[in-house]
């Protein structure tokens, strides 16, 4: 076996590995984030207008449940370094993964042999995350809007 085959087997286990994870992520996102938008849509279908403020903090709320989720997406990152011994400890991977993961990448830390690629990986699903997050920001905003444009004009 010559050394590119080699070397195309190894990237093609962390590809898959890497994607395995960011597919995981990703399921995590999806169904966390529409649920947290139907419910917030639903929420505002269902109740009675108690004013701009209640509104406004309503939004935050929800908005927090987003950034819960974010944090959850981080936190499977994590596990899987930490579990796989990618790196000395769980804080060393918080690091890691949250440098990465929101495409800053200043934390260096050697990998072992043949997962160059994870990096990378980690701040694909990071920006997947983040836009699917706004992406849901923006259609509770709008919604949040007709929501008060609805009770300003009653």
């Amino acid at each position: 076996m010559n050394i590119h085959a080699i070397e195309f087997e190894v990237l093609m286990k962390e590809a898959i590995f890497g994607l395995l994870v960011m597919g995981a992520v990703a399921v995590v996102n999806i169904y966390s984030f529409t649920w947290i938008s139907w419910g917030y849509r639903r929420a505002l279908k269902k109740s009675v207008f108690h004013g701009l403020h209640f509104e406004m903090f309503r939004f935050v709320a929800y908005i927090m449940l987003l950034v819960i989720t974010m944090l959850m997406s981080l936190s499977i990152w994590v596990f899987v370094l930490s579990y796989f011994d990618f790196v000395s400890d769980w804080k060393m991977a918080l690091l890691f993964v949250a440098s990465f993961f929101t495409s800053v990448g200043n934390i260096s830390l050697d990998l072992p042999f043949g997962w160059r690629l994870i990096p990378p990986i980690i701040t694909f699903s990071g920006l997947f995350s983040f836009a699917w997050a706004t992406a849901s920001s923006i259609s509770m905003a709008n919604s949040l809007g007709l929501h008060l444009e609805k009770h300003h004009q009653s």
